[in-house]
């Protein structure tokens, strides 16, 4: 009988990135370093963090993952698409699995929206939020407005970025990335972060076409948090600019919570 009553568990994140809990602390890091969990974006995987990840680990522990039905959890997509809060609920059940809690949380893209949505689901897993590239503006909320600034921005990057990028796409496919599509246009990240209590930091790259300034200041005024803007680089912005990004993400850990 109380089997009936077990609630199911959230489809599976996979760690794809571990810098481990057993590396020294840098000299000027904090006493107990902190640990940042980086969540990427719709399409994708975590692979487009690889610059970033040496980057925050001068600071502390670095945790990447790919979400249900992306990269390497490509073999846990469930039959149907995912809302934000179910992802939310699967990145908290990863943090719970390895001991993580008190974790600034760096989302990119509709990993800005998981982390807003984890952080009001498990305060207690997140002692900040840095968002990069969030979406989406209330104009952008459709498909076809979404798909072309998507374009614009692939003519902004580097290929590097665009060879990593589209590579993932093609490993997701088009029926995964149109099942998720509607739970990323449907989110409200603005009012979510209205509930937030963590230090937040807003992060563009000044060339970005999807997070534009209007929309990254709006965000940070909702969180009562900070807006940043990186010059030379579009949405990739922690593709582009890895170690200016660091340093913005690692303000939060100075931050009293």
């Amino acid at each position: 009988m109380t089997d009936d009553l077990t609630p199911p568990l959230p489809p599976r994140a996979v760690v794809t990135v571990d810098t481990g809990p057993q590396r020294p602390a840098p000299q000027h890091a904090e006493p107990t370093a902190p640990v940042f969990v980086l969540v990427h974006g719709i399409g994708v995987s975590s692979r487009y963090f690889e610059r970033l990840v040496p980057a925050l680990a001068e600071e502390g522990r670095v945790v990447a993952l790919d979400l249900p039905g992306f990269g390497k959890a490509k073999p846990f997509r469930p039959g149907r698409g995912l809302s934000i809060a179910e992802f939310a609920d699967s990145v908290a059940a990863l943090l719970d699995d390895a001991g993580i809690a008190d974790a600034v949380v760096v989302g990119h893209s509709m990993g800005t929206q998981i982390a807003v949505c984890l952080a009001a689901r498990r305060p207690d897993l997140v002692r900040g939020l840095a968002l990069l590239g969030p979406v989406m503006a209330p104009q952008d909320r459709n498909a076809l407005k979404a798909g072309v600034l998507l374009g614009i921005d692939t003519l902004r990057e580097d290929t590097r970025g665009n060879r990593i990028v589209i590579g993932d796409y093609l490993h997701c496919g088009p029926a995964w990335y149109l099942a998720t599509l509607p739970a990323m246009l449907e989110f409200r990240t603005e009012e979510e972060l209205e509930h937030t209590t963590v230090p937040v930091v807003v992060v563009r790259g000044a060339r970005d076409p999807i997070a534009r300034d209007e929309w990254v200041a709006e965000l940070a005024k909702r969180a009562g948090g900070t807006a940043a803007r990186v010059p030379s680089v579009a949405h990739l912005v922690m593709h582009g600019a890895p170690w200016r990004t660091a340093a913005l993400i690692s303000q939060l850990v100075r931050v009293p919570g």
